[in-house]
């Protein structure tokens, strides 16, 4: 993914050249997103942004770090993209996660609620455990 963060977010996913298994595309490309994840904003060093294309219409999003405003702002932006490519799936690793405060939950409670309702699916990985509590996905 590149971000040009003197301009509004336009993104270019990349593509991530994996085996025919639907499964295992989808976990290189979690890891892929994690290893290549830039800065979400443009001061914040903290936080971190991996975006993969793993086919057709398939997504894998990871964040990383502890998001601040304009770190949440650039991740609004860029979830536009996201959700336009992720037609069919989008996976969001959290595992990377610092912290999760209400606004960056409402960002991502979003981007999933409008992918679920253009009937994508969408896997959360590791999400913190309040923000798991407010989505419904509970951790076991």
């Amino acid at each position: 993914m590149t971000i040009d963060s003197d301009a509004p977010v336009r993104a270019r996913i990349a593509d991530v050249d994996l085996p025919a298994d639907l499964a295992e595309r989808r976990r290189a490309a979690v890891a892929e997103a994690v290893t290549h994840a830039e800065p979400a904003g443009g001061g914040n060093r903290r936080a971190a942004v991996g975006v993969r294309r793993y086919g057709p219409g398939c997504v894998a999003l990871a964040l990383r770090g502890r998001f601040d405003r304009a770190g949440r702002e650039r991740l609004r932006a860029l979830a536009t993209e996201v959700e336009r490519q992720a037609r069919t799936e989008l996976v969001i690793d959290l595992s990377g996660l610092d912290h999760c405060d209400a606004a960056l939950a409402r960002v991502l409670a979003r981007l999933r609620i409008r992918c679920l309702a253009r009937e994508a699916r969408v896997e959360l990985h590791d999400p913190p455990e309040a923000l798991a509590a407010e989505l419904g996905q509970f951790r076991l």
